[in-house]
């Protein structure tokens, strides 16, 4: 349960289309945030506006591409014309294909650069257009996503764990940066289940059973009930004054910070 944390604000989402986006969406919602929900085709986000306003919720769909700037930004405005502002930025777009395991001499230049222009630089490009409605909040909060990868590394995946550690030093100097006009700036390391993971574990229980051991409560997270209920709380007056910090929501995956 999130309450209504978050009652009077408004939450610009990207990445919506997955299942962590989904929960952070209705959760967001459901505490009582007006949610813009951004990414570039209205597939997912339409029926997610939809369930949202069934719920009694308020939602809107705004096209935006975060490897555009000009995109993003028209989707910032859109937002701010149609609810007076922006609270909140939660930022998890990235590039589909980032979890998947590749050593580096697999790995072209072009590659490489595709996962940063979105991964890494997309984070960028919202933070840039959203600065100016979050210091006009008096109350911002940027969030985005990180991995414990980007935390310990990862000996099978690079691009993976050099993007998500390269957005915890831009979200330590942004929460230096950003201090004097009350916006706070943190990430979340989340461990959280998906359609995918769930087929592929089904198919492989043995895989399973290796990467259960590693978490001390021997599951991942379920993204509305475990994970979307702290980042409501991360976005609300509770946690105001903690800025520049990764908290993980990983059922005690990593525990080295």
């Amino acid at each position: 349960m999130t309450e209504r944390l978050l009652e009077g604000r408004t939450a610009l989402l990207t990445g919506v289309g997955s299942g962590l986006g989904r929960g952070l969406a209705t959760s967001f919602a459901a505490a009582g945030a007006k949610v813009a929900l951004v990414a570039r085709s209205s597939a997912v986000p339409d029926a997610l506006v939809q369930e949202i306003r069934a719920a009694g919720g308020t939602a809107a769909f705004l096209k935006g591409d975060i490897t555009d700037p000009a995109s993003i930004a028209q989707a910032v405005d859109e937002t701010v014309a149609t609810f007076g502002g922006i609270d909140i930025v939660v930022q998890i777009a990235a590039h589909g294909q980032s979890h998947l395991s590749r050593p580096l001499d697999d790995i072209t230049l072009d590659e490489w650069d595709q996962h940063v222009a979105i991964t890494l630089s997309g984070c960028y490009q919202v933070a840039h257009a959203a600065y100016p409605a979050l210091k006009a909040s008096g109350r911002g909060r940027l969030i985005a996503i990180t991995s414990a990868h980007g935390l310990a590394g990862d000996a099978s995946n690079p691009i993976y764990a050099s993007l998500k550690g390269a957005i915890r030093g831009f979200a330590k100097a942004l929460a230096k940066e950003w201090g004097d006009d009350a916006i706070a700036v943190n990430l979340f390391s989340p461990s959280s289940e998906s359609e995918s993971s769930k087929a592929y574990f089904a198919l492989h229980p043995e895989a399973w059973e290796a990467l259960r051991a590693a978490f001390p409560m021997r599951r991942m997270g379920d993204p509305a009930i475990d994970i979307a209920p702290a980042i409501v709380a991360l976005a609300g007056e509770q946690f105001r004054f903690v800025s520049g910090q990764t908290i993980p929501i990983d059922g005690g995956f990593y525990t080295t910070l």
